[in-house]
């Protein structure tokens, strides 16, 4: 085997250093379809050779007897691989022999004729031939460690052990362990001929065997039901394969056909031996999307090693791919007694079996033992939804279920919508999904709108309903029956959230109420789609059920019984911010943002929390107070502050690790994965250590906080640091004596080295048990030795290891005292020359020792998963304290930004009651943009406003020129306001204001093409929403209403709705540049006007901004400086021409435009002159319009 070694050439691209670096990209390399030759695989069993050989069922292979095949190929010609042709037995699977090298030779050793031989790394199954050996564990990662390949091919991962097994004649443990080497390659060096042209050689088009089967062409495929895309019955979720072909595969193909026709829709993970191997279409999206290589072959075949599988199958599901981990659920050795046992004849039998342990597609991550634990701290939310039309109404009834499956949260609820669906919209900008579930009937036409428009780019499977799309009634039963052992009425195993849903006249507790009915349907859909995913009791054992409610819905949501409460200020629980307002204010998002903006958590569980705080303010006045309080306490307490941001920023995300280490300790019942064979199990061990360890000493770093916050005064942060038991008293979890048992319980240095728990004296007693009992053993082996020396009258040791230890190891001068009892077990000559011994004694020892050692190993390898199991028993207090901590990593979040920022204005906020009059009112002095940055803030003009109050009007109508400032001012209100209802500080001087319950905005224009909405249909739309819900405490930010459509009715549709929001007394900014509507309300107690103002020309007259050369005729010499300040009062123009000279447009068409405004306006005075003498107006009014028609010149 040495002298193999040699051949290889020495390149560094190694199969290890291959899948250390990311995926390549999507580009395809030049060259990257392969020639194609006959595969075995592919092959029917006619197309398999039958060769016997004398060594073929001794396991113990002999390169001394291999036959010798050379391929020499001539420059010019394409190449040919060489195809190995093994023995075929019915039990086995065909090999594939294929190299890419010009010329090498091939030496095939004996093949074994059955699985049970060839259970390596591959077990022989669809597993080509390739030009590299291994040697030894890479220390890093703990896989094995490749010789170098010149491209990317499997490799033989049983090399080394020939060599072991040649010399030893050891039998291979079957699947568990490395198996006999089956094929050796070598490799000549050869030079390539100096006068080839690379261009001569050139790479036809593969037309792959997947693109020539019939069953897969478009116009004949089929589900496995047989029913063809188009109709309402088709599932593309699977696939029908005809059973002519499947009779015509290998035994592992048609394992993997079989597989693939039940999940069509998924990337198979096929495990083989230690690699996960991709054939046909799912070969192609490896090579595409993972930058793989195709193997040579009729068919596509592309893989990786197991290690590899967090990277491979993450990137998958991140490009929106559904991925299948395929794996062996039993070894060779299993293998061969189950066809024993059964008798089968058949060779569909003699191949291992494989199951599907997991699907994972976005939406279903699980952060196991073989994924580890994302940098993106955002939940991705799956979601069902479902709906029914309400009768003689507008809108529609929805049932929503969203679950975050990597910590276990769901969510559901049912609520009443608009023709707008504003509810669904808000809901949707809150928790935005990444996969969709839904009926298969043709969804309501809202439905089909939001499909297109808002959840367009997002995944979308739908259900049927009754057999995918459960009802209440089936879903209730499911979750009695499996989760929670029984009916609801049994009593405290279900979840409150769960017993509130109920009918409280169904005795059995298994009927939902009326008005859940669709809510249940929705959990029904999630959790039959996390059964076929084999997720269903990872998901269900930790759920934490909660109900979502409607922010504007006038109840509350309790753990006893939701019902519906006449108070609706009870009901104003969180300032509601639609996703029209999110998205208008540009609250969430990426940079630039304000949750970007003010974002300084040390967690990633605190910046989920912050997330949540932002997109649902609160409208409790006393949380908010003390939110204040405790801030500004950090603020003043620097030192403290950065000491619990320090120990906060070494958190690991203990949340989902929560949720990750009690899937660690869940034993499943008849899971698949439990049957799983996997070969980098002490790889996955130290992961689960390292996770375990992190979490445990994350807790630990928390147990100073009560005694560094031992002098606060501020309630909240009282509440959120100290025990129950101290003085004042808090909620923080005593947690000492859990981490103490978890500390002593194992040496966590050698844990995190060997990735298994070797438990500390008294931990488990099963364990000490055992142990005792091989220290007895041992006792007894000391003394019979000592026996067995003084018979001898020598010193005689026991020699041997495994199933040959304790022989008696006897000087050969004294071994002739052994009598009939001793049966000679071998020999050693030479200088020391001794025999060796088993006695009936030594056998019993042995057998006996064997015993114990297989009862430790047992005791061992369940010992980790009982150690987390323990762990989770504690989990609501584990889950208490995390919850305790992400409140206060957000409240130091937003000490820090105020601290950063210089923020120094405490908002003080009044309930109604407190005001006179009981009025609304916002106050805001000088006031900045929060999201702008330091530097941008440096430049920012403050502004104050000031709307509501005592002797103010509850509407500002709000005029000035194009960009001078309007829209920026009305944002500003708006996240100034969000901000005060956090809790935070403000960037402003001063700020007064009562509660706001929601806020509205209408801002900007565009239209929506996929919903076939017109720019004014758009704004109507949004208006709309406004008039229905807005109430006297909302605050209603309007931007130009009725620029959609022509002059006259967009003016009448903006004065009637100006005159709505004045009646409802709600604070409302309405900007516009319609000038006869400021006349038309200049003098309306209830509406102020202003605009945007600075002083002009020195001279104290107030102007919208600074103008030069304002009374020529030319517009294009006229000069426009904005000055960005906000007064009271009306702006008698908007400038619009200066906005199209800084636009670029042509001068000629501006002066044009100038002389078509006079002739307008002055046609307009003409027809208002007139109005006014019909009327019989004062004189003084005539006058002044006459004068203003004179000055006109043309």
């Amino acid at each position: 085997m040495s002298k193999s070694k040699e051949k290889f050439p020495s390149s560094p691209n190694t199969l290890h250093n291959y899948f250390a670096r990311s995926p390549a990209s999507t580009k395809k390399p030049p060259g990257a379809n392969p020639s194609t030759p006959t595969s075995a695989l592919a092959a029917g069993p006619k197309a398999i050779s039958s060769a016997s050989s004398p060594q073929a069922n001794s396991g113990t292979p002999k390169s001394s007897k291999a036959a010798v095949k050379k391929e020499i190929e001539s420059a010019g010609k394409e190449k040919r691989p060489a195809v190995v042709k093994p023995d075929a037995d019915e039990g086995d699977d065909e090999p594939i022999g294929t190299q890419k090298k010009r010329r090498r030779i091939l030496l095939l050793d004996d093949i074994s004729d059955n699985e049970e031989e060839d259970a390596g790394g591959r077990n022989n199954e669809n597993k080509p031939n390739n030009n590299n050996n291994q040697e030894g564990y890479d220390e890093q990662t703990g896989t094995k460690r490749f010789a170098l390949l010149s491209t990317f091919e499997r490799p033989l991962e049983t090399a080394d052990t020939s060599e072991r097994q040649a010399g030893k004649g050891e039998k291979p443990l079957g699947g568990t362990d490395e198996g006999p080497v089956q094929k050796k390659i070598k490799l000549e060096a050869l030079a390539e001929p100096h006068d080839e042209d690379p261009g001569a050689v050139l790479d036809e088009p593969t037309v792959w065997t997947h693109q020539k089967l019939d069953f897969l062409k478009p116009n004949k495929i089929k589900d496995i039901h047989g029913n063809r895309p188009g109709s309402e019955k088709y599932d593309n979720r699977t696939l029908f394969v005809p059973d002519s072909y499947l009779n015509t595969l290998t035994p592992a193909m048609r394992q993997w056909w079989i597989l693939k026709s039940k999940n069509f829709d998924c990337v198979l993970f096929f495990k083989v031996g230690k690699f996960y191997e991709l054939y046909h279409m799912d070969a192609e999206v490896g090579v595409t999307e993972l930058g793989f290589s195709f193997m040579k072959g009729e068919f596509a075949h592309s893989g990786f090693p197991e290690a590899a599988y967090d990277r491979m199958s993450t990137t998958l599901v991140e490009k929106g791919y559904k991925v299948a981990r395929v794996e062996q659920t039993e070894t060779p050795d299993m293998m061969q007694e189950r066809c024993k046992v059964e008798r089968t004849t058949s060779k569909y039998d003699k191949v291992v079996r494989r199951e599907i342990c997991q699907i994972t597609v976005m939406g279903t991550e699980v952060f196991g033992q073989q994924v580890t634990i994302t940098a993106n701290h955002q939940p991705r939310y799956m979601l069902a939804i479902t709906e029914s039309g309400r009768q003689g109404t507008a809108g529609c009834r929805y049932g929503v279920c969203f679950i975050d499956t990597s910590i276990g949260l769901f969510h559901l609820g049912e609520f009443e919508d608009d023709n707008q669906q504003s509810r669904l919209l808000t809901f949707l900008s809150h928790y935005p999904p990444v996969l969709v579930l839904h009926e298969r009937a043709t969804p309501s036409e809202g439905m089909q709108r939001i499909f297109k428009t808002l959840l367009a780019n997002v995944k979308r499977e739908a259900l049927t309903a009754g057999t995918q799309l459960w009802t209440g009634e089936k879903t209730l039963k499911y979750l009695a029956e499996t989760v929670y052992g029984g009916s609801s009425s049994e009593g405290s195993k279900w979840p409150a959230t769960l017993r509130t849903m109920l009918d409280e006249t169904d005795s059995l507790g298994l009927t939902p109420k009326e008005s859940y009915q669709l809510a249940l349907k929705a959990l029904g859909g999630c959790v039959w789609y996390l059964q076929r995913c084999l997720l269903d009791q990872q998901v269900l054992s930790l759920a934490t059920f909660e109900e979502y409610v409607p922010l504007d819905e006038h109840r509350e949501a309790t753990e006893t019984i939701a019902q519906r409460i006449d108070d609706a200020a009870r009901a104003k629980r969180f300032m509601v911010l639609d996703s029209i307002t999110l998205n208008n204010l540009k609250i969430v998002g990426s940079e630039g943002s304000l949750v970007d903006r003010m974002d300084h958590c040390c967690s990633k569980f605190g910046k989920r929390l912050l997330y949540n705080w932002v997109c649902a303010p609160s409208c409790i006045k006393e949380e908010i107070l003390q939110r204040q309080e405790a801030v500004t306490e950090l603020i003043e307490n620097v030192d403290l502050l950065q000491d619990v941001r320090q120990i906060l920023g070494q958190l690991p995300d203990m949340e989902r690790h929560l949720a990750q280490i009690h899937g660690f300790g869940l034993a499943l019942r008849d899971h698949p994965a439990r049957r799983a064979i996997l070969y980098e199990e002490h790889v996955y061990g130290k992961k689960k250590m390292r996770d375990f360890i992190a979490t445990l000493k994350g807790f630990q770093s928390l147990l100073p906080l009560p005694q560094m916050f031992a002098s606060v005064h501020s309630q909240l942060l009282v509440r959120l640091t100290q025990k129950a038991n101290s003085n004042p008293a808090g909620a923080f979890p005593s947690m000492e004596k859990q981490i103490e048992f978890f500390e002593s319980s194992f040496d966590h240095e050698k844990a995190l080295k060997s990735g298994s728990i070797v438990p500390e004296k008294g931990l488990d007693t099963e364990y000490d048990a055992i142990e005792q009992e091989i220290k007895d053993l041992n006792a007894e082996l000391e003394a019979y030795l000592a026996e067995q020396s003084k018979f001898f009258g020598c010193t005689v040791k026991y020699f041997g290891n495994d199933k040959k230890r304790f022989q008696l190891e006897v000087p050969e001068g004294r071994a002739k005292k052994a009598t009939g009892d001793y049966t000679l077990e071998g020999t050693k000559t030479g200088k020391n020359a001794t025999k060796r011994f088993h006695t009936e004694e030594t056998r019993r020892f042995l057998k006996q020792m064997m015993l114990l050692e297989d009862r430790r190993k047992s005791v061992l390898k369940d010992l980790a998963r009982r150690i987390f199991e323990r762990f989770s028993r504690d989990y609501d207090m584990w889950k208490g304290c995390i919850e305790l901590v992400a409140t206060l990593d957000v409240l130091t979040s937003l000490a820090e930004y105020a601290r950063t920022e210089g923020l120094s204005c405490v908002p003080v906020l009044l309930s109604k009651d407190e005001t006179i009059g009981g009025k609304s009112f916002i106050e805001i002095e000088e006031g900045i943009h929060p999201c702008l940055s330091s530097e941008a803030a440096e430049n920012f003009i403050p502004n104050g406003t000031a709307i509501g109050g005592d002797g103010k009007a509850n509407l500002v109508l709000l005029t000035g020129p194009n960009m001078g400032g309007k829209s920026t001012l009305m944002r500003q209100v708006g996240l100034l306001a969000v901000l005060a209802q956090i809790g935070s500080r403000l960037p402003a001087e001063a700020c007064r204001m009562t509660l706001i319950d929601r806020i509205f905005t209408r801002l900007g224009a565009s239209d929506d093409i996929m919903a076939g909405h017109s720019t004014f249909l758009v704004e109507l739309n949004e208006t709309s929403a406004i008039l229905k819900h807005a109430t006297a405490d909302s605050l209603v930010l309007l931007d130009e209403l009725g620029r959609g459509t022509a002059t006259y009715d967009g003016t009448a549709v903006a004065g009637a709705v100006v005159h709505f929001l004045a009646d409802l007394k709600c604070r409302t900014m309405f900007s516009t540049h319609y000038h006869n509507l400021v006349d038309s309300f200049h003098e309306d107690p209830r509406i102020a006007l202003g605009h945007m103002v600075q002083l002009y020309d020195g001279g104290g007259k107030k102007d919208a901004c600074m103008v030069e050369n304002e009374e020529g005729d030319d517009p294009t010499q006229e000069t426009v400086t904005f000055l960005y300040r906000y007064t009271d009062g009306a702006c008698p123009k908007s400038y619009g021409f200066n906005a199209a000279k800084l636009a670029g447009m042509p001068t000629a068409i501006i002066k044009r435009a100038y002389e078509l405004s006079k002739t307008v306006e002055k046609e307009a005075l003409k027809r208002k002159i007139l109005m006014k003498l019909l009327k019989q107006a004062p004189q003084n009014e005539i006058k002044d319009l006459v004068v203003k028609l004179k000055s006109f010149q043309f």
